[in-house]
């Protein structure tokens, strides 16, 4: 898929549901009174949790609030405006055919102005100490920041039903075996239950120390949308922090690693 930084942020606030989707907005239409919306009635974010959304402008139509058909940089430039955010439409079988852009509300515009940050690698939490954890992987090893000070932590927060998380999987366990020799230790932390991660990894191989259960931690670190991945040098400050699936995410924390090996 291609998305673009700012568009997989705001697709990740739809998806996860780090934002309420049902705000009213009284510059919309009634959705039964809209003829390219027939048929149609707006998405949950339980039926949007397990989709994958190109949000292109060209395989599933996006309007505007006028009702208008946008794409290319018209949408592009709508989306980084912050003004706007998607509501997606499904017919019976639950297929998105349709969404509208709708006016955000201040709640939702700093959201999405945060998620940028952290698309872009220019949160405010960049060089910030990382919030303190303790916790226990599948296999009953324990850590915590204060035990993994002098290491580089590169940590991934993911959960079993999210597609884009398990995309990039193939590439973090290259990761894995890139810094096998060296004093790099990578968690993942999985919001789901041990035996939901126990039948993933039986027909998926995830080369992370799983850590089930990690909502809190998810909380504590301000996790908006997965997959979110934290870097942490060897002062247990964050060197680098990014969310969403995006081409160079790899890349990025491939290099930074680099970087901080070197100091």
């Amino acid at each position: 898929m291609k998305f673009s930084k700012l568009i997989i942020a705001t697709i990740l606030l739809c998806c996860f549901g780090t934002i309420s989707l049902h705000a009213q907005n009284k510059t919309l239409i009634k959705s039964e009174s809209k003829e390219y919306l027939k048929g149609l009635k707006k998405a949950s974010d339980k039926d949007l949790l397990d989709k994958e959304i190109n949000f292109n402008g060209e395989d599933i139509p996006v309007y505007s609030v006028e009702g208008k058909r946008v794409r290319g940089n018209e949408l592009m430039g709508l989306m980084m405006s912050n003004l706007y955010t998607p509501e997606f439409y499904i017919d019976k079988e639950k297929e998105i055919k349709a969404t509208v852009l709708r006016l955000a509300s201040d709640e939702e515009r700093d959201m999405m102005q945060k998620m940028h940050a952290q698309m872009m690698g220019t949160s405010d939490s960049i060089g910030a100490v990382a919030p303190a954890f303790s916790a226990t992987d599948i296999n009953g090893n324990k850590y915590s920041l204060k035990s993994l000070k002098g290491k580089i932590i590169v940590m991934n927060f993911w959960f079993v039903e999210c597609k884009p998380c398990v995309q990039e999987i193939p590439d973090l366990n290259k990761l894995v075996e890139d810094y096998k020799n060296e004093d790099v230790v990578f968690l993942g932390f999985a919001t789901n239950k041990k035996s939901k991660i126990d039948s993933f990894l039986e027909k998926n191989n995830f080369s992370y120390d799983i850590i089930p259960n990690s909502k809190k931690i998810a909380t504590d670190y301000q996790v908006s949308g997965y997959p979110t991945h934290v870097v942490i040098d060897k002062n247990s400050k964050i060197a680098y922090l990014t969310s969403g699936l995006s081409p160079i995410t790899i890349n990025r924390i491939d290099q930074t690693i680099k970087s901080l090996l070197k100091e």
